[in-house]
């Protein structure tokens, strides 16, 4: 009976670490990629606030030069 006892517990033992080395790397990996998703997000939520806020307040517009006289065409004398 005893025998039985350790037995199971020592396979169950080996039974949980498989299942944790397996599987926690790929809950860590997971996890991690998620961060790095939601870290993306924010930036890009960022980077599109300060689009509209530049979008929203337009640069003023610089006046028109003016011109001092008529524009001349020159030929090229060959």
């Amino acid at each position: 009976m005893i025998f039985r006892v350790i037995f199971w517990s020592i396979v169950l033992i080996f039974i949980v670490r498989f299942f944790i080395r397996f599987f926690y790397p790929i809950l860590q990996m997971t996890k991690m990629a998620n961060d790095r998703v939601q870290q993306m997000q924010k930036e890009m939520n960022n980077m599109q606030q300060r689009a509209n806020a530049q979008a929203s307040n337009p640069t003023p517009k610089q006046q028109p030069r003016q011109v001092d006289g008529d524009y001349i065409e020159y030929e090229e004398v060959k």
